[in-house]
C-alpha cells in the first residue's frame, strides 16, 4: 500500500527537505499509520481530510501513541510530523490572527463571537480551531470525537442548557467546514511557491527576561531539518551571550528551535517571510513560556533593513545605541555613525527631551532621549500568573513579566489620549498591592508571590496554605505598580491555580 503524494507535494518536499527524505517519511507514515487508517484515493483515511500546524500534527500523533498504543521512537515521530506538516500544513496566510497561540503569547484575550463562544471556546481557544483545516466530513467526525472522548461535554456549563450535540452537528460543523475548508486558494498558492533556503546568517532583535533588550546574529547551517543554530546575543551593556542549538523548519516557513542562550534553554516559534528574507515570532524560556519576547530577524546580507534599536530609548546625555538591521553601511544620522556586523552604532550626546533620527535608503527610524516623562504605562495592562511547584511532580510556576513604557503628551497636552508619544522602555521600580477590599482581607499581596526588580512577578508555591483563611491556596488578585521618574502606573494581575493539562495548542 502506498500513500499517494502528488508531484506538486513532492516538489515542495524537495525544497524543504530533499526528495530522498520525503520518500522515507512517506513510507514511515504508511508503516506507522496504515494498520488503522485505510488506503483511499487521496492517501490514508482520516489523515487525508485534514491540514494542521506542526503543533497540531504533533498533538495528533502523540494522541495516537497515548490512546491507541502506537509505538514510535522520538526520531520517527519527528519525521512523521515533519512530513505531515510539509504536505498537509497551513499556508502563511492561513495562520494570520492565530499565531499568538503557536507562540504561546500569554497576554492575548480572545473576543469570540457566538456560536463558537459557548460551543467551543469554553474549553480551548478559538485559535486552536482556526489552526486546522478539514473536509465537511471530518468536521462532523470531529464533533463525534469530542463526545466520544469527553462524554460529559453535553452536561457541563454552556452545554446542558442547550441541545449541544444537535447544534454541534447541524450548525457548528457546517460553519467550520465553510470557514476552515480543506481546499483553499492560499494553500494551493503556497504549495506552488518556491521555498527559500533558510541556512545562512540572520541579524536578530529580541528581549530576554533577565537581560532585557538584546541583538545579535544567528547562523543556520544544514540542508534539512534539524538545522544547527549558533551565534551570540549582545545586551545593551555589551555583554555577550553564546547561542547554540537546533531548528526544524516545517511547511517551508515554520521555524521551531530549541536553543541554549547564555546557559538558559529557550524555544523559538517563528515564521520565515514568504520571500525568505525576514523572521518574526516569539522566543521564550522552555520551562516558563510566559517569560519571553518578540523576535525580529533579517538576513545579514539584506539591503537597508532596520529592525529597531538597543536600547529602545535612552536618558538624555551621552549614550551608545545599536541600530539593529542589515545593509546599514550607509546609515546617516545627526549622531556619529559606525557601521558594524549587526547594523550600525550611534554615539549620542543629547540634552532634554527629543529624538535622533537615522536613515539608510528607504529605511528610517528614530530613538528617543528623555530628561522627563509625562506619564508611563505598564504592559501588559492585564494578565495572569499561576502558582506551582510544591511537589515532586506537577506544573511549575507560571510567572508574569511587566514592562514600563515612557510616554510624552501629544499636541493636546493631556496624558492618556490617542496622540500620546511612545518613548520606549524605561527603568522602573515595581511593587504589588491588593486589587480590592476582599483581596486585602485575604492578604493576597502577602501570599500570592513576589515582584522582582525587573518587573517579573514570581508566584508563590501551590497547595493549601494553613496561614490563610480556610487554608486556601496562594491565589490572589493584585494591582501591579510601576514608578519611574516621578510617574506611576498600574496593571492588573490575577494569580490563579496551576495548569495541569498543557498541550502544545491551548
Amino acid at each position: 500500500m502506498r500513500y499517494k503524494t502528488s508531484c506538486l507535494s513532492a516538489a515542495i518536499l524537495m525544497a524543504v527537505g530533499g526528495a530522498h527524505l520525503a520518500q522515507a517519511d512517506e513510507q514511515l507514515v504508511i508503516d506507522a499509520c496504515g494498520s488503522c487508517h485505510a488506503e483511499t484515493e487521496t492517501g490514508l483515511s482520516r489523515i487525508d481530510g485534514q491540514r494542521k500546524s506542526p503543533e497540531g500534527w504533533m498533538m495528533t500523533v502523540v494522541r495516537m501513541q497515548q490512546s491507541h498504543g502506537m509505538y514510535l521512537d522520538p526520531e520517527d515521530r519527528r519525521a512523521i510530523v515533519q512530513y505531515l506538516a510539509d504536505t498537509q500544513g497551513l499556508a502563511p496566510a492561513e495562520t494570520d490572527g492565530f499565531r499568538w497561540a503557536l507562540e504561546r503569547e500569554p497576554n492575548v484575550i480572545e473576543a469570540v463571537a457566538e456560536p463558537l463562544g459557548s460551543m467551543c471556546t469554553r474549553c480551548h481557544t478559538e485559535a486552536r480551531v482556526g489552526l486546522q483545516r478539514r473536509t465537511p466530513e471530518e468536521w462532523l467526525l470531529h464533533v463525534d470525537f469530542h463526545v466520544g472522548n469527553y462524554p460529559t461535554i453535553e452536561y457541563q456549563a454552556l452545554g446542558r442548557d442547550r441541545e449541544w450535540y444537535k447544534i454541534a452537528k447541524e450548525e457548528i460543523a457546517p460553519y467550520l467546514a465553510e470557514t476552515y475548508p480543506l481546499q483553499t486558494a492560499d494553500w494551493d498558492s503556497w504549495q506552488g511557491a518556491e521555498k527559500a533556503a533558510v541556512a545562512g546568517d540572520w541579524v536578530v532583535l529580541t528581549d530576554l527576561p533577565d537581560a532585557g533588550e538584546v541583538y545579535g546574529t544567528l547562523s543556520v547551517t544544514g540542508d534539512a531539518s534539524p538545522y544547527e543554530v549558533s551565534g551570540d546575543l549582545i545586551t545593551a551593556d555589551g555583554s555577550s551571550l553564546p547561542v547554540s542549538g537546533t531548528m526544524n523548519l516545517y511547511t517551508g516557513y515554520e521555524w521551531r528551535a530549541t536553543l541554549d542562550i547564555g546557559g538558559d534553554t529557550y524555544r523559538q516559534v517563528l515564521a520565515v517571510s514568504e520571500d525568505g528574507g525576514m523572521l518574526d515570532g516569539r522566543q521564550f524560556l522552555r520551562e516558563m513560556d510566559s517569560l519571553g519576547g518578540r523576535l525580529l530577524g533579517v538576513r545579514a546580507d539584506a539591503d537597508d533593513v532596520i529592525l529597531g534599536t538597543v536600547p529602545s530609548a535612552v536618558p538624555a546625555g551621552d549614550a551608545v545605541v545599536q541600530v539593529v538591521g542589515a545593509g546599514l553601511d550607509d546609515l546617516s544620522s545627526d549622531a556619529t555613525v559606525a557601521a558594524n556586523a549587526h547594523g550600525a552604532a550611534l554615539t549620542l550626546a543629547t540634552e532634554g527631551n527629543g529624538t535622533v533620527g537615522f536613515a539608510a535608503g528607504d529605511a528610517t527610524g528614530e530613538i528617543a532621549h528623555y530628561a522627563s516623562l509625562d506619564s508611563i504605562v505598564v504592559e501588559p495592562a492585564f494578565t495572569i500568573a499561576r502558582v506551582g511547584g510544591g511537589a515532586e511532580t506537577g506544573p511549575a510556576v507560571f510567572p508574569a513579566h511587566f514592562r514600563a513604557i515612557g510616554m510624552w503628551n501629544g499636541a493636546d497636552g493631556v496624558a492618556g489620549t490617542d496622540d500620546d508619544i511612545r518613548i520606549g522602555r524605561v527603568d522602573a521600580s515595581w511593587s504589588v498591592d491588593n486589587l480590592h477590599e476582599h483581596a486585602a482581607h485575604m492578604k493576597d499581596a502577602q501570599y500570592a508571590g513576589q515582584m522582582g526588580d525587573g518587573g517579573i512577578f514570581m508566584p508563590a508555591v501551590a497547595g493549601p496554605n494553613g496561614e490563610r483563611p480556610f487554608s486556601t491556596n496562594n491565589a490572589g488578585e493584585l494591582t501591579v505598580q510601576a514608578n519611574a521618574m516621578g510617574q506611576s502606573a498600574d496593571a492588573t494581575l490575577i494569580v490563579t491555580v496551576q495548569r495541569f493539562i498543557d498541550p502544545p495548542l491551548r
